[in-house]
C-alpha cells in the first residue's frame, strides 16, 4: 500500500486484502463480506458490490449510509442491513463481517453455546450471544438479514459483544479496525474447532474471568503479525498483484 494512500484510499484496500484472506484461510464462503466504517465520514461505510467474494477488487466498493442505502446504481448485498444497523447501534465498530465460518456453524443450530477454551479466543468472553429470529419474526422465515428491522434486531443481540451468531444461518464479527476483526473471525473459528473437538474427549476446563481478561489483553495487541502473516500467504500465492 502507498505510504501517501488516504486514510479511505487504506480502509478500501485492507477491505479487499481481508476478504482474500478469509477465503484463502477457509473462513469466508462464496456468500460473505465485510465493511469498513468510512474513516473520513462514520455516517457511512464501505461495503463491495453484490460480488462472489474471489473476484472483488479495490473497485468495487461502495458507500453507503447508516441506512443501508447507496446511489451507486450496482447490486448491492441484501444483508447490508446487518452492517448498516451495527454500526448504527455500536460508535465504537469499525469493521463488520458476515460469514459462514465452518466449525462456528454447528453451535448456530444446537443449544451448547460456544465458549472460548484456549487464550487466543479469550476475547470472545464467557460465550457468544446468539440472535434467534424466531423470537420475534416467528418460524416461517427464510432465516436472512434482509431487512433493517430483522438486522436491528440482529445488532440488539450483539450487543457489546465482538461476535453474535445467527441461529441456523451464520456468525457475525465485529472490531475497531479491518485487521482486528480479520484476526477475531480466524482466532473464532480455531476456538469452535477446538472446543468441538474438547467436548468429543473430555470434561472441558473453562477459563476463568481473570484469564480472559488478561489472556485477551496480552493476545489483543498482536493482530499485526497475524495479518502480515496471513497477507504474506495471499501474495505468495499471486492473490495480491493489484494490491500493491
Amino acid at each position: 500500500m502507498s505510504d501517501t494512500a488516504t486514510a479511505r484510499e487504506t480502509a478500501i484496500q485492507e477491505l479487499v486484502m481481508a476478504t482474500r484472506i478469509l477465503v484463502n484461510e477457509g473462513i469466508m464462503d462464496v456468500f460473505g463480506h465485510i465493511s469498513a466504517r468510512d474513516p473520513e465520514n462514520p455516517n457511512q461505510f464501505l461495503l463491495p458490490q453484490k460480488l462472489a467474494p474471489n473476484t472483488i477488487t479495490t473497485s468495487d466498493i461502495q458507500t453507503l449510509t447508516l441506512d443501508g442505502e447507496t446511489t451507486d446504481n450496482r447490486p448491492s448485498y441484501l444483508e447490508r442491513y446487518i452492517h448498516s444497523e451495527i454500526y448504527k447501534a455500536r460508535p465504537d465498530v469499525m469493521c463488520v463481517l458476515h460469514t459462514h465460518s465452518p466449525a462456528v456453524l454447528p453451535f448456530c443450530f444446537i443449544d451448547t453455546p460456544l465458549r472460548p477454551v484456549t487464550h487466543m479466543g479469550a476475547f470472545l468472553g464467557e460465550s457468544v450471544p446468539v440472535y434467534e429470529i424466531r423470537e420475534k419474526q416467528g418460524d416461517s422465515t427464510d432465516l436472512f438479514g434482509g431487512s433493517p428491522d430483522v438486522c436491528a434486531e440482529i445488532a440488539e443481540s450483539l450487543g457489546q459483544s465482538p461476535a453474535v451468531i445467527m441461529a441456523r444461518h451464520g456468525v457475525v464479527n465485529v472490531g475497531s479496525s479491518i485487521r482486528q476483526t480479520t484476526f477475531r473471525a480466524f482466532y473464532m473459528e480455531q476456538e469452535a474447532k477446538a472446543y468441538t473437538l474438547g467436548l468429543q474427549i473430555g470434561n472441558i476446563k473453562y477459563m476463568t474471568e481473570g484469564e480472559l481478561e488478561a489472556a485477551g489483553n496480552l493476545v489483543g495487541a498482536q493482530i499485526n503479525r497475524g495479518w502480515d502473516h496471513w497477507s504474506a500467504a495471499v501474495r505468495h500465492l499471486g492473490l495480491a498483484e493489484d494490491l500493491a
